[in-house]
Parts: structure tokens; C-alpha cells; sequence
């Protein structure tokens, strides 16, 4: 008998917590998992991978601004229809419109997966989010916590003390599951990455540092264009390429501009062949002024690349100083430079962080790991309903 499992989540847009999603449900046994999709509104990029992949995949359309005032209501039909043992959520609206179904009647146990920092006053500033707006739906948060008591699990044991701290979850109630990764997933085509050399009319000898990421103010590629500025003035043959699309795209690449940057520096807006970039790069750069669980340089990791990134307290939890990777102060733009240099300048020690940091990230946040702890999970909140199925027996 297999245990189905009911995801809601806002979007399947190209975020992290939407490819965790994708890991999740495509890589669980299916003869003992069944994966039914919900997202609430568009995008909707995941969703042909996941029906390709056999799993159902339903989208509300839900157009209100606030879906989780609407969405509750329009869950329910799904919930009655498939009838899951658990409902799984992925990112605030989701946990919340999850929670209010309590209201209309639903029993299904429920499981927030948390994936940031939210209300952290560091993390409020370097996001430049409304102090007002973030107070409010911290209220939200925790009042529907206490409506439905849903299990938890954070991405990192720095989501999990904040979520403690602001949501007051008792210990018991929340566990940290690592966010993992398929390496196949970043497999590429042998000639990949020299046609995408040649696409971005990179030179043959050309020393490339590499970001991926959303292009937005918390993920500090201000501070990263500042920094490659110093370092094309002392390495001809250095370039920046930077993956991924946001609300700062226009404002990064007129800074580039500004900066004299243009020739050296590659934009390459969103792509779906991050295995070629991550081949493609000499180091990844990694400037993120906060995180919840940092995927990105894990995933450079597991391709072998050097790594630098900010010294933030989940970066902490992935990256061990001068053994897997450098770190920095978060938005220090001459000592983020300085480390560049450093290797550019040491090959020796590109090569040491990029093997040590493969090792540990193959080890730790292969997909395998994170499957088994998922199943714990699922074993674990299966066996009360289970107990209950056989008192009633008995009773009959």
C-alpha cells in the first residue's frame, strides 16, 4: 500500500524551493510514494517535467494577490477527490492556505517544509522588505500555526532556530531535512560547455568566474560586479558570467555599464543547462547576503568547482572555511575580490577546495540522503494514522 501525498506550493516557477519539489516527488520509489502537485498560481515551468515523470499535477489559477484567502476553498474539492494521507507545503502562501483548510473541515496531517530566515531583522533589511508588512504576515504565520499544529521541517538548522524564535514551534514539532540534489541532474553533453563557451563569445583561455542565481538585492551581485571590477583590472583574461533572471536585472547590468564592465562580463539571463555553465567556470562566486539552505554552491561543489561565498550563518552549515571553500564578509567588496585573486593565483588550492568540497557535498546533499530522511518523515506520521485503522478493526 503506497502513501500519497498531497504538495501545494504558490508556483512552479524556477525557484529553490520548487526544484526541491521536482527532486522530491521524481526521485521517491513510486511503487511505495504516490506525488499528487498542487501549485496555486502561474508560473508553471516544473509542471510538463513532473507529468512527464507520471505524477499529477494540478493547478488552481488562484488570481488574487493573497492566494491563501481563496485557495482554502478551492483545495478542498482535491483533498476529497484524492484523498491523501498527508498534505505537504512548500513557502508561505502555501503553509498558510494548507493551515485554513482546518477551518473548512480537513483532518489530513499536514507538513510546512521552511525554507528561510523570513522574519530576522538582517534578513528584512538586506531584502529591503516592509518591517510592517513582515510584522502582519509573522502574526498570520503564527496564528494559523496554532489553528492546525502542523509538523515541521526547516532546510537548515539556522531556519530552524529562527522559525523557533519567531513562530515559537515547539522542539518536538520540527526537524531539519536537509535541501539535496540529483547530481545527474547537472549532467551535460560532452561538447556543452564549449558551444556555450562559443555562445558567449568567451575566449579559448579565458579565466571565468561564475554566479547562479536570482538576479535581486539580497543575493549581493551588486557587491560581486564591484569586486570583478578590481580583479579585470589586474587579470586580462578574467571574465564574470552570471546566470539567472529578477527584479534587478536592469539595475545589475546598467551597474555594469557604469563600471566599464560590459565586455567582460556575460549576462545570460535563466537557463536550464546549469551542468554546461558550472563546467564552463574556473570559480563560483556566491555574494548572498542571506539563505536558508545555499543550493547553488553545493551544486558547484558537486561539479568540482572552487567555491566563495558570504560567511552567513547556512553557509556555515555547507561551506567549512580553507578546506571546502572561502568564505567572506557579506557584502565586502574588497575582501570578495581579494579572495577571487587568491584563486586565480593559487591552483593548487582550486584544486584542494574543489575535491574536499565535491567530497562533502556528494556525502551530504546527494539526493539519496535526502529521500531516506523524507521517508522517516513519512513512516513516522503514517504510524498514529495506522494504529487508528487497527483499534477500528478490532472494534469490528
Amino acid at each position: 500500500m503506497s502513501v500519497r501525498i498531497f504538495h501545494i506550493i504558490p508556483t512552479l516557477g524556477r525557484g529553490g524551493a520548487e526544484r526541491q519539489l521536482v527532486n522530491l516527488v521524481c526521485n521517491m520509489d513510486r511503487a511505495r510514494y504516490e506525488h499528487i502537485v498542487c501549485y496555486l498560481q502561474p508560473p508553471d515551468d516544473f509542471a510538463a517535467e513532473m507529468a512527464q515523470a507520471g505524477r499529477t499535477v494540478i493547478g488552481l489559477n488562484v488570481r488574487q494577490k493573497r492566494p491563501w484567502l481563496t485557495a482554502p476553498a478551492k483545495l478542498l474539492p482535491h483533498l476529497r477527490t484524492h484523498r491523501p494521507d498527508i498534505i505537504q507545503t512548500w513557502l508561505f502562501e502555501a503553509d498558510v492556505s494548507a493551515r485554513l483548510t482546518h477551518l473548512l473541515g480537513n483532518t489530513i496531517p499536514i507538513i510546512n517544509t521552511l525554507h528561510l530566515t523570513s522574519y530576522e531583522p538582517e534578513t528584512i533589511r538586506a531584502a529591503n522588505w516592509p518591517a510592517w508588512k513582515m510584522s502582519g504576515l509573522r502574526w498570520i504565520d503564527k496564528l494559523t500555526t496554532k489553528l492546525a499544529r502542523p509538523t515541521f521541517t526547516a532546510c537548515s538548522y539556522t531556519v530552524k532556530a529562527s522559525a523557533q524564535r519567531y513562530l515559537s514551534i515547539d522542539d518536538d514539532r520540527i526537524r531539519v531535512i536537509y535541501n539535496s540534489i540529483d547530481p545527474e541532474t547537472l549532467r551535460c553533453a560532452p561538447g556543452a560547455p564549449r558551444r556555450l563557451r562559443e555562445e558567449l563569445q568567451l575566449p579559448a583561455d579565458a579565466f571565468v568566474y561564475l554566479n547562479v542565481g536570482r538576479l535581486a538585492e539580497q543575493k549581493g551581485q551588486e557587491y560581486l560586479l564591484r569586486a570583478f571590477r578590481q580583479v579585470a583590472t589586474t587579470i586580462p583574461k578574467a571574465y564574470l558570467v552570471v546566470v539567472g533572471d529578477g527584479p534587478a536585472a536592469a539595475e545589475l547590468k546598467q551597474l555594469c555599464i557604469h563600471l566599464n564592465l560590459d565586455a567582460r562580463v556575460r549576462f545570460t539571463g535563466r537557463r536550464s543547462d546549469v551542468g554546461a555553465c558550472l563546467e564552463l567556470a574556473d570559480v563560483f562566486v556566491f555574494p548572498s547576503l542571506f539563505e536558508g539552505h545555499p543550493l547553488a554552491p553545493i551544486e558547484a561543489m558537486m561539479k568540482g568547482l572552487p567555491c566563495i561565498a558570504s560567511r552567513i550563518d547556512a553557509s556555515l552549515e555547507v561551506i567549512e572555511e580553507q578546506k571546502t571553500g572561502l568564505l567572506v564578509t557579506p557584502g565586502a567588496v574588497d575582501e570578495l575580490a581579494a579572495a577571487m585573486l587568491r584563486l586565480h593565483h593559487d591552483p593548487a588550492l582550486r584544486r584542494s577546495l574543489a575535491a574536499q568540497g565535491q567530497q562533502m557535498a556528494l556525502q551530504r546533499f546527494h539526493s539519496r540522503t535526502g529521500m531516506r530522511a523524507w521517508e522517516d518523515l513519512y513512516r513516522e506520521l503514517m504510524q498514529p494514522a495506522q494504529r487508528l485503522g487497527s483499534a477500528a478493526e478490532q472494534q469490528l
